[in-house]
C-alpha cells in the first residue's frame, strides 16, 4: 500500500515531465506514492522540487534543484564529467551529476541514469548495433557495479525519515529482496547429423587444443554414446534448469517464433518436445515470453507476426520480451514493444558485462526522451548473462560464480531484483566448461539468502501489488 506525499515541482514545462518521473521513480520503492499539487496546497508535511523554495512551510523538505538541469536536458549533449561531484554514503562513493550551492540535484541525476539519457548523446555502437559498456557513464566513472540511483535512493530516505516521514521498502511477496532467474532459449538443438559429422569429426582429426589421441577418442566415445542414448544436449539442459528453478520458484523462459537472418537459428514451437514442456511449465507458473529475431529491435512487423506466432502455441500473450543479442535502439525498440502490448521488458543489460546499465537494481518504467513521456512499459534490468561472464569477461568458473554473488549481494542490500541471464546451452559441458556450475551455484545462492524467485511477471506484480497477467 502506497502512502500520499504530497509534492510541488516548479520548473519549466519541458523539464516538468522529467523531474514528475524521477521523483515518481525515487519515491515509490519507498512505498510512497506522488500527489503533485501546486504550492497552494502545500501545508504540513511534502516534497517541493523548483526555482523559489523562499516561503515554503517549514516543515516541507525542499529537494535542491541545479539550474543547469534544465537547460542541460534541452537537447541531447553528453554530460561534462568534470561537473560530476562524489559523495560518501555508506560504504560507496557515489557520483552526482547535478548539483548547486544549495545542495546535490538528486532528482535531474536520476533521471539521467534511469531514462538513459546516455544512449541517446551517445553515437558510438557495437557490430551489433549496441550500446557499448566502454562508451558509457558508467565505464568512465567506474560505477558499473553500483546502482547509482538506488543510492540517490537511499540519500532521498535519509531526509524524509529524518522529518518524520515514515518509509516502508516494498516487499516482493513479503521478501526483502527478489531473484528472477530467465533462461534464452536461442537453440533448441545442439546436434543436427550434418553438425555432428562436420563438428565433432574435425574435432577429432584437427583438434588444435592438443589434446592427446586416447582423449580425442574418449570425448568423442562420450558424445556419441551421450547423443544416441539420452538425446540432444540443448533440449535435456532446458528441461533440466526448468526442473533445478521448480524447487526454488518459477522463471520466465524467452522463446524465439520467427528467424530472419544469419544470426537467427529456426525451430518449430508446435514440436511435441515444447507442447509437453508448455504443459509443465503452465502448471507451475512458469512465465513464456517473446525472444524476438535479430533485427525485430527495429522492425515492428517482424515483432508483432512473431508474438501473435508464439500466442498462437501457448493460448497467451507473451507480456516479457527480451532482445536477440540484447539488441535495442532507444528511440526504437521501446516504442515498438509498447506498441505490439507488452508490458515487460528485460534488455537493458551490457552485452560485454555484468552491472546495472540503468543505475538501478528497482524496476522502473520507460521513459521517452523524445516524446517526453513516461511508457507503459516496465523494465526489469538485467544484471548479469552466462555469455558476457565467460566468453566476453572470460573468467572461469569460480570467478564467474563470484562476480554474480558480488552482484546479488547488492541487490539483496537495496530491496531489489537481480535478473539473471542463462542459456540452455549449458548441457553441453564440452563447449561451455563450468557454465551449468555457474548456474546451479548461483541459483542455489539466491534460493538461500531470502530471495523470492519468480518469473518477471510474477516479481513485478508482486511488487507494484496489481497482477499484470491477462
Amino acid at each position: 500500500m502506497r502512502v500520499a506525499l504530497p509534492v510541488c515541482i516548479e520548473v519549466s514545462q519541458d523539464y516538468w515531465p522529467k523531474a514528475k518521473y524521477a521523483i515518481r521513480m525515487l519515491l515509490e520503492p519507498l512505498g510512497l506514492g506522488p500527489i503533485f499539487k501546486p504550492r497552494s496546497e502545500l501545508d504540513s508535511h511534502g516534497l517541493y522540487y523548483g526555482h523559489s523554495p523562499i516561503g515554503l512551510p517549514s516543515a516541507i523538505i525542499v529537494l535542491p534543484m541545479a539550474h543547469s538541469a534544465e537547460g542541460f536536458y534541452d537537447d541531447f549533449t553528453p554530460i561534462d564529467v568534470t561537473s560530476v561531484c562524489w559523495r560518501k554514503h555508506a560504504d560507496f562513493n557515489v557520483p552526482i551529476l547535478f548539483s548547486s550551492e544549495s545542495g546535490d540535484d538528486l532528482v535531474a541525476s536520476a533521471f539521467y541514469w534511469l531514462s538513459g539519457w546516455q544512449e541517446f548523446t551517445v553515437q558510438a555502437r557495437d557490430q551489433h548495433g549496441r550500446f557499448p559498456h566502454k562508451s558509457s557513464l558508467q565505464a568512465i566513472l567506474e560505477v558499473t557495479r553500483l546502482p547509482v540511483a538506488d543510492c540517490y535512493r537511499t540519500m532521498l530516505k535519509a531526509r524524509l525519515e529524518g522529518a518524520g516521514i515514515n518509509t516502508d521498502l516494498r516487499k516482493w511477496a513479503g521478501r526483502d529482496w527478489a531473484f528472477c532467474p530467465t533462461i534464452d532459449v536461442d537453440y533448441l538443438r545442439h546436434w543436427r547429423i550434418g553438425m555432428i559429422l562436420r563438428e565433432k569429426v574435425e574435432y577429432f582429426l584437427l583438434n588444435r587444443r592438443k589434446v592427446g589421441v586416447r582423449e580425442r577418442w574418449r570425448r568423442l566415445f562420450k558424445f556419441t554414446h551421450s547423443y544416441f542414448s539420452r538425446g540432444d544436449a540443448f533440449k535435456i539442459a532446458l528441461r533440466n534448469m526448468y526442473q533445478a528453478i521448480r524447487a526454488y520458484g518459477n522463471a520466465t523462459i524467452f522463446l524465439k517464433a520467427a528467424a530472419h537472418g544469419p544470426n537467427d537459428v529456426s525451430y518449430q514451437l508446435d514440436q511435441p518436445f515444447l507442447r509437453n514442456l508448455f504443459v509443465d511449465l503452465t502448471s507451475d507458473g512458469f512465465e513464456i515470453g517473446l525472444h524476438p529475431s535479430y533485427h525485430a529491435h527495429t522492425h515492428i512487423a517482424y515483432v508483432r507476426s512473431e508474438r501473435r506466432a508464439l500466442t498462437e502455441v501457448t493460448g497467451t500473450d507473451p507480456l516479457s520480451v527480451r532482445q536477440h543479442f540484447l539488441r535495442y535502439e532507444p528511440a526504437i525498440t521501446p516504442h515498438i514493444q509498447e506498441g505490439v502490448g507488452f508490458r515487460i521488458d528485460s534488455s537493458l543489460g551490457f552485452a560485454e558485462c555484468s552491472g546495472f546499465r540503468n543505475g538501478t537494481c528497482m524496476p522502473f518504467l520507460r521513459f521517452d526522451p523524445v516524446g517526453n513521456r513516461v511508457m507503459d512499459i516496465w523494465e526489469m534490468p538485467l544484471l548479469f548473462m552466462d555469455g558476457a561472464l565467460f566468453n566476453r569477461q572470460k573468467y572461469g568458473t569460480a570467478e564467474a560464480i563470484q562476480d554474480s554473488m558480488e552482484l546479488l549481494k547488492l541487490c539483496q542490500m537495496f530491496g531489489g531484483v537481480a535478473v539473471g541471464l542463462w542459456h540452455n546451452v549449458i548441457g553441453e559441458e564440452l563447449d561451455y566448461p563450468g557454465w551449468g556450475e555457474h548456474f546451479e551455484k548461483t541459483l542455489g545462492w539466491g534460493g538461500s539468502n531470502g530471495a523470492y524467485i519468480a518469473s518477471l511477471q510474477d516479481a513485478l506484480g508482486a511488487w507494484t501489488g496489481y497482477p499484470l497477467g491477462n
